[in-house]
């Protein structure tokens, strides 16, 4: 998503002063950000000028590096705009433009890598079919077609569960961090709104074998480095693959600290990390409407993303549909993080609406 709380944890953690921007600014990541600067975002993405505004207030110094998650899918070209100013951590911006245009599905049928049907033009039979935005992320650029705007493109829509795989390369060789089950908070405009995500789940031995294949077959063919995941369906041993993320994802968070693994692989070393023996589950909770939330509000502590209120405020206006929070679980199996989660979801959400 477009929050950089859990990077900034990671590297706070790991003795780094950090610097962040994102859309939210939220009370998690003002507590361990040195400087913590929120940027514009629509529907359409990060807004550039906004951005490049913010950015050029950064004294950059004494600044190591820029890592970045999926603020950039949609907007490469503010990627390379920022690699002109200061050293990033990840893949180049060509990575980026390539993977998140329709060169990307080119590039999936001379692999050999199987994925669902697309098209640029309306189908006549629209039963079945998706409209998708390039360069979109968190599932908000999933739409029944009757929403499509100027510009997407159709994909036929394949049944079976959303998944992805987390893994580290070094340009070359990929090495398998965790598998993950996708979750959804859908609505009727927005059927595959990104609403967390659970680890170390198990798949199907044969789903499981094709997903790794696809991801060692890119990274060979696109140099990957770093930290990135693959999105996929999976039905039974059937696997469709849906798109790659070149950046550190939602998903890195749900795993023992890695940034120094991602740094590392960035520069073509793949480093030795410890296996996640549990399994965690991070779960988006939204606004079923507009709500205010006092500043006094006693937060779980099985809840990150917390909004911030500012020091003249008695409260925060949370719009509807937008997100609140998120919500934490870990347990011994990926079934009863979930299980968990979701328990905690309904817990907090009864004291927002009833405290």
């Amino acid at each position: 998503m477009t929050s950089a709380r859990g990077y900034a944890q990671a590297a706070k953690s790991c003795g780094y002063q950090v610097i962040t921007l994102d859309a939210f600014a939220d009370a998690d990541t003002r507590n361990v950000a040195e400087q913590c600067f929120k940027v514009r975002f629509s529907e359409q993405g990060v807004d550039t000028d906004d951005f490049k505004r913010v950015f050029s207030k950064i004294c950059l110094d004494d600044v190591a590096g820029f890592l970045y998650g999926s603020l950039f899918d949609a907007a490469p070209a503010l990627l390379s705009w920022v690699a002109e100013q200061v050293s990033i951590i990840g893949n180049n911006p060509e990575t980026m433009q390539l993977v998140k245009s329709l060169d990307f599905f080119v590039l999936l049928d001379n692999l050999n890598i199987r994925h669902p049907e697309i098209r640029l033009d309306l189908p006549g039979n629209t039963e079945n079919w998706l409209s998708k935005q390039l360069g979109g992320n968190g599932g908000l650029h999933v739409k029944p077609v009757k929403y499509a705007l100027a510009g997407d493109y159709f994909q036929r829509q394949v049944d079976g569960e959303p998944i992805s795989l987390l893994f580290v390369a070094d340009g070359e060789t990929a090495k398998i961090i965790g598998f993950n089950l996708q979750l959804i908070s859908p609505t009727d405009e927005l059927p595959y709104r990104f609403a967390g995500a659970v680890s170390n789940v198990a798949l199907p031995k044969q789903a499981q074998q094709k997903l790794v294949h696809a991801a060692q077959q890119l990274s060979a063919a696109l140099g990957l480095r770093g930290i990135n995941s693959l999105d996929a369906v999976v039905e039974g041993d059937e696997l469709w693959i849906l798109e790659l993320n070149p950046r550190l994802s939602a998903t890195f968070h749900l795993y023992p600290n890695l940034l120094q693994t991602h740094i590392q692989a960035c520069k073509g070393q793949l480093l030795d990390f410890p296996l996640a023996n549990d399994s965690k589950a991070q779960m988006t909770l939204y606004a079923q409407k507009t709500m205010e939330i006092a500043s006094d509000f006693a937060w779980p502590d099985w809840v990150a993303d917390i909004p911030y209120v500012g020091r003249d405020e008695s409260s925060v206006n949370i719009q509807m549909n937008d997100p609140i929070c998120s919500v934490l679980a870990e347990a011994g199996k990926a079934a009863t993080a979930h299980q968990l989660a979701l328990q905690r979801a309904n817990t907090l959400k009864g004291k927002l609406l009833y405290d």
